[in-house]
């Protein structure tokens, strides 16, 4: 069964479309031409058809996730072949492939693989997810760069080329090796092997999921097109370790504060830690290229109390370019005036709350956050007409009770985008907590909620990941757990506080030592 007309009458049809008036005009026409009725639109995240017919919503009148649940009461799903035009923005058309794609997946009868509006996704989809795991969208459209080095992408450990070698970023040698590799499927671990550690134990990349967002944004059919790109669209910006927080896992390269603590009080830090900032300078964007397909993305440190963001969009003001995407890694915690009164004048913007626990547990992992304070500010900008995402990063400290953070964000933000990012530091790694069954019970809790089948990068993914490894009986790597101890323990002193007052589950286990 491939066509509308072949439904039965006596089924109950979800069908899925863009979210303006012609969604429920087309539904009605369709009705009418297959001799049923168009009930209209369903925004009740528990609402079970009873009556025979067509039904209608879109990702934007229920949360992704709340939507996979819903979807799977009725007999068959449909989303209908708009043209990308019509959608409101390409995130919602891209949603809509990606639920219906899950769909499929838990055998329910579903209508849209022959559509024009899906093809394109799902052909990236195959290229990325099956038929060449080396290819990243990032090449072709990124600039990244720390004010030396340029690289792939933030996650990238080695360099492209130096900001001084580059002389023409769409034709430059050093990138067009790698663009060609990609292209010929050839890994390179040097650039790309986070992502590859990623999906070797099943968690969906970066390089995965941007590229599907990328290709939707900037409306890329084929691979063959990408040789009509002759500038970045995405700015990576990384503005320096100017920070008003201390967060537990972040190094002097990316906080000062942390830098200067550690020097204060003779912390030793462990093995590896990043002191020296990037210095890349808001120069490098090309102001007059972009458009609404480009995307600006500040990280820091905290990109939102930096003198060169401001300075940033007052450039922007003045040369009337404000219809791109401007992007950036917020702690929440505080907004100035200035700040706020600027970046209105921004319409499409996305601000990124790192937050990495509920309540006390994200205030004693982000010291000088205030949870309070961040849940308002979240709340105002989402009032102020911003888009709001949060980044979680599932570590030791959060990985016991990650599902107090799923469950809150499942009654405050439903239709918030969820991204998780593991932790890669050995000693705070999320895989080596020694109390797998406090760990299986979050992840099942965390399974439970919206939430996790939200559209959010590795959001179920990583959850899956987590609980498939503590499920399995792993051995914790004590020398590590001693490592982690004995830094936190610096660090606790310093700061006045006691992990046991905050983590009581976490401080537990330094008995197995």
């Amino acid at each position: 069964m491939h066509t509308i007309s072949e439904l039965p009458n006596i089924s109950t049809i979800l069908f899925l479309g863009n979210n303006d008036e012609s969604t429920n005009q087309q539904v009605s026409e369709l009705a009418t031409q297959n001799n049923t009725v168009n009930h209209g639109l369903v925004t009740d995240p528990e609402f079970t058809p009873h009556t025979p017919g067509y039904y209608h919503t879109t990702v934007v009148d229920i949360a992704f996730g709340q939507l996979l649940l819903v979807a799977q009461r009725f007999d068959s799903i449909v989303m209908l072949d708009q043209p990308q035009a019509q959608w409101s923005h390409w995130k919602c058309l891209s949603a809509t492939v990606k639920l219906m794609v899950q769909l499929e997946k838990l055998k329910k009868h579903t209508i849209f693989r022959d559509n024009q509006n899906s093809k394109k996704i799902l052909d990236w989809t195959d290229l990325v997810y099956n038929k060449n795991k080396s290819f990243c969208i990032y090449p072709w459209i990124n600039f990244n760069n720390d004010g030396k080095n340029l690289k792939v992408c933030a996650r990238d450990k080695s360099s492209v080329t130096t900001i001084h070698q580059l002389k023409d970023w769409s034709t430059d040698p050093n990138y067009t090796v790698i663009r060609n590799k990609m292209l010929e499927g050839t890994r390179i671990p040097e650039h790309c092997k986070t992502c590859y550690d990623y999906e070797d134990i099943g968690i969906e990349s970066y390089r995965q999921f941007e590229t599907l967002d990328w290709v939707s944004q900037l409306d890329i059919e084929s691979v063959k097109d990408l040789d009509n790109i002759h500038h970045p669209y995405y700015y990576e910006i990384m503005l320096g370790n100017n920070c008003n927080i201390k967060c537990r896992s972040c190094q002097p390269s990316y906080s000062k504060p942390i830098g200067d603590e550690l020097k204060k009080f003779n912390i030793i830090p462990p093995k590896g830690t990043s002191w020296d900032p990037g210095s890349p300078s808001i120069d490098q964007i090309d102001i007059d290229n972009l458009n609404k397909k480009s995307t600006v993305y500040f990280q820091g440190g905290e990109p939102t109390i930096m003198p060169e963001v401001l300075e940033f969009m007052e450039r922007c003001l003045a040369k009337n370019k404000t219809d791109f995407n401007l992007s950036m890694c917020t702690n929440g915690v505080k907004f100035s005036d200035k700040f706020l009164k600027l970046v209105s004048n921004f319409p499409n913007t996305n601000f990124s709350f790192s937050i990495d626990g509920f309540d006390r547990i994200n205030d004693y992992w982000r010291s000088g956050s205030n949870w309070n304070k961040v849940i308002a500010n979240a709340h105002l900008l989402q009032s102020q007409g911003h888009f709001v995402s949060i980044n979680t990063v599932p570590g030791i400290y959060n990985v016991t009770n990650l599902h107090l953070l799923f469950e809150f964000l499942d009654r405050e933000f439903p239709f918030t985008a969820v991204y998780l990012q593991i932790n890669y530091l050995r000693w705070q790694s999320a895989f080596n907590h020694p109390n797998s069954a406090l760990v299986v019970d979050s992840m099942r809790r965390c399974m439970d909620t919206s939430i996790y089948r939200s559209n959010g990068k590795s959001c179920k993914t990583a959850i899956d990941s987590i609980y498939n490894h503590y499920s399995s009986n792993p051995t914790c790597n004590f020398d590590d757990l001693k490592e982690f101890f004995d830094y936190n323990d610096q660090l606790d002193r310093a700061r006045g506080v006691r992990l046991a007052d905050y983590i009581p589950e976490l401080e537990a286990t330094r008995d197995l030592l």
